[in-house]
Parts: structure tokens; sequence; C-alpha cells
């Protein structure tokens, strides 16, 4: 398997998300499936996603490779300690805006969580007022 089934396996959610915006700004689905597509796309960003573990060591942030914002990497310690550092245990340096602002991936992921929260609320909207 090439190059595009490798990024489609690793990225699913970002696809679904997407696509689930474009057939719905072009009235191809409606809006409960929306909010499916956003919910699921949301869980993939927060659970899933490829990204660096933002869990707080001795020496700063772990590196290791996780998945999902809320998931630590292989380190049992480092288990859920995502969920931790946005809570926002800690001071500045250890805050959400620290943890979630680390590097391109978890600002990417981060904002992918945006985009399907906000999709969701707009279907809501959508499906409530029509």
């Amino acid at each position: 398997m090439g190059g595009l089934g490798d990024l489609l396996k690793k990225r699913w959610g970002v696809v679904i998300l997407l696509l689930g915006i474009l057939a719905w700004a072009s009235d191809i689905i409606g809006p409960g499936i929306l909010i499916l597509v956003a919910s699921v796309a949301v869980l993939y960003f927060l659970l899933q996603a490829p990204l660096r573990c933002i869990a707080l060591g001795r020496q700063g942030r772990c590196r290791n490779n996780a998945q999902g914002l809320l998931r630590g990497c292989w380190i049992r310690e480092h288990k859920w300690q995502g969920l931790k550092a946005l809570r926002g245990a800690g001071g500045k340096a250890q805050g959400p805006h620290a943890a979630l602002m680390q590097d391109r991936q978890q600002m990417s992921a981060t904002l992918g969580v945006a985009v399907g929260v906000i999709s969701a609320i707009v279907a809501c909207a959508d499906f409530i007022f029509k």
C-alpha cells in the first residue's frame, strides 16, 4: 500500500470531518448526519490522532509518539496525563495552552476538535430552527 492509503489509514478523522462539512454545505446530508460525523471526528482527535505525548516530565514535555490529545505514550505513568494537562493542573507553563500549542501536530488536532465542535453546534442549531 502506498502513500495515499497510509495517509488515509492514519488521518481518517480529518477526511471524515472535511467530507462531512462539504457534504452538509452542498445539502447532500442533513444536520443529523453532520452531528454524527462531527462527533466521530472529535473523538478521533481526542483519542486516536497520531500526535506527540504531552505529559509533563522532569525534563519538560514528553516527545514520544502517542495517540490523541488525551492519551499518553507507551510509558505507563503518561497514560491519560493529557487529560490532566488539559485540566490545567499546575502553573502557566503546565497549563492547557502550553500543552495544546506545543507544536504543529498539537495545534492541528486542537483546531480539528474546535472545528468538529463548532460544526456540531451549527448542525444542532440548523436541526432545531429549521
